[in-house]
C-alpha cells in the first residue's frame, strides 16, 4: 500500500469518526488538513531504472570533479617545478658570469692591471643579478607561506609577493644582458 492509499483510508476512518461519532478528541481538524495535503501531493514513488540513472550520474559528476582537481594539481607542481627551473637558470647565469669575469680578471690583473676598472661595471652587475635571483628565491618561499594562510589578507599579500617574484625573476634575466653587453663593451677596448 503507497503512503498516498494510507492517507486516503485514514482521512476517510477520521471523518467517519468525526461526523457519525463525534469523536473530537484528536485534533481532527489538523489531521485531516494535514492528510489532504499527503493526498494532493504528487506521487513520489521513484522508477528503479531512474533512480540508477541519478546514482550514475552522480558518480560521473565525482569522478569528473576528482579529475579536475588532480589536473588542478599536476598544473601547480608543474608551474613551481618551471618556476624553480627559472631560478636556477638565473643564478646560473648571472653566477657563472661573476665567477668568469672574476678568473678574467684574476688574469688581467698579471698582464694588464690598468685594465682592470674596464670590467669593474660589469662584475658589480653581474653580483647585482645573483642577488636579485637571491631575492626571487626567498620571496618565493614567503609568498607560497602566505598562500597556505587561512586568512584573506594573508593570500593577498602572497599574490603581491608571486607577482614581485615574476618581476624580479625576468629582471634578473634583463640584469644578465645589461652585464653581458657592458662586458662586451669593455672587451672591445681590448681591439
Amino acid at each position: 500500500m503507497s503512503a498516498k492509499t494510507l492517507a486516503q483510508s485514514l482521512r476517510d476512518e477520521i471523518a467517519h469518526l468525526k461526523n457519525e461519532q463525534g469523536i473530537n478528541v484528536i485534533q481532527s481538524d489538523a489531521l485531516l488538513a494535514y492528510l489532504d495535503r499527503v493526498i494532493d501531493a504528487p506521487e513520489e514513488d521513484v522508477d528503479p531504472v531512474k533512480l540508477e540513472q541519478i546514482r550514475a550520474q552522480l558518480q560521473a559528476n565525482v569522478e569528473d570533479r576528482k579529475a579536475q582537481q588532480s589536473s588542478a594539481l599536476e598544473m601547480f607542481r608543474s608551474v613551481i617545478t618551471a618556476g624553480q627551473n627559472a631560478i636556477k637558470t638565473s643564478l646560473l647565469m648571472n653566477g657563472g658570469a661573476t665567477i668568469a669575469l672574476l678568473a678574467f680578471l684574476g688574469k688581467l690583473t698579471t698582464e694588464n692591471p690598468d685594465k682592470l676598472s674596464v670590467f669593474s661595471t660589469s662584475l658589480m652587475i653581474f653580483t647585482f643579478g645573483v642577488f636579485v635571483t637571491g631575492l626571487v628565491s626567498g620571496f618565493t618561499y614567503l609568498s607560497q607561506w602566505l598562500y597556505s594562510s587561512q586568512r584573506e589578507q594573508s593570500k593577498l599579500w602572497g599574490w603581491v609577493l608571486n607577482v614581485s617574484c615574476i618581476v624580479l625573476g625576468l629582471s634578473a634575466y634583463g640584469i644578465f644582458i645589461w652585464g653581458a653587453i657592458d662586458a662586451y663593451l669593455g672587451f672591445k677596448q681590448f681591439a
